[in-house]
Formats: structure tokens, C-alpha cells, sequence
């Protein structure tokens, strides 16, 4: 009677150590940004910030203070980015946009950060830039 309690013990144990064998921890590799050391352009969203560089596959700019871009990476991952006003968003030699010249197919450059939205976005977490750039 006292070997059935062992048994259970037994069947326990080498459930769990099945359970770990097969436990694989997946890390994804990135692209680093040699200017800034973040990743870059990732596949899946890291923890902490990181770099992407693509196209405006879309975008909405209204309001002017708060515009919403899609960008998409050369393999083809898109994020939609909460950018810095569009006044304060430049052409990478320094030279102002203007409204009126934001179109689709845009190079550009920006670190991203992740942020918590308040009860009026669900508490959902938004990608945010405060430094996209335009390439020319």
C-alpha cells in the first residue's frame, strides 16, 4: 500500500522533467543600429526602445500636434507610431517638411518607445517617437 504514493511521485516527476525538455526558450536575434545600439527594424516588439527605418505606408495627420504614421520596414513588419508634432519633424539635413509635402512611400527614421495609453485607449501600450526624421 505505502508503493502507490512512490508510484504517483514517480509518474510526477517524470511528467515534469518531459515538460521541461521540451521547454524551449526562444530569443529572437536582432539587427543592432549602429548609431544608437538599439535594435533595429525588430520583428517583434523588444522591451525597452529601438530604431526603425522604412517607408510611410500610411499615415494620419490629424491632428497636426499628434500625427499617426504606419511604417514599414524593408521586410515588411509595419508599426503604427504616434510622432512628435508635424512642425517638429524634419528632413534629415535639418530642413522643414511642411504639411502639405507628407506622401506615402517617405523614407524615414525614428526611435521608438512604448507607452501606456489611459482609460481612453484601454490601457493599451502605443509606439510613440518623439525624433522621426525624413530621408531624403
Amino acid at each position: 500500500m505505502k508503493t502507490w504514493p512512490k508510484f504517483l511521485l514517480l509518474i510526477l516527476l517524470v511528467l515534469l522533467a518531459a515538460c521541461g525538455a521540451n521547454a524551449e526558450t526562444s530569443q529572437e536575434t536582432y539587427t543592432v543600429d549602429e548609431q544608437t545600439g538599439l535594435p533595429l527594424n525588430p520583428d517583434t516588439i523588444p522591451e525597452g526602445d529601438f530604431v526603425v527605418e522604412g517607408t510611410i505606408s500610411s499615415m494620419n495627420l490629424t491632428p497636426q500636434s499628434a500625427p499617426e504614421f504606419v511604417l514599414r520596414s524593408p521586410t515588411g513588419r509595419t508599426y503604427r507610431v504616434r510622432a512628435q508634432a508635424l512642425p517638429d519633424i524634419l528632413y534629415d539635413d535639418g530642413e522643414m517638411v511642411g504639411v502639405a509635402n507628407f506622401v506615402q512611400g517617405m523614407q524615414v527614421r525614428a526611435t521608438i518607445s512604448q507607452e501606456v495609453g489611459g482609460p481612453e485607449t484601454g490601457n493599451t501600450t502605443q509606439l510613440v517617437t518623439d525624433d522621426l526624421m525624413i530621408l531624403r
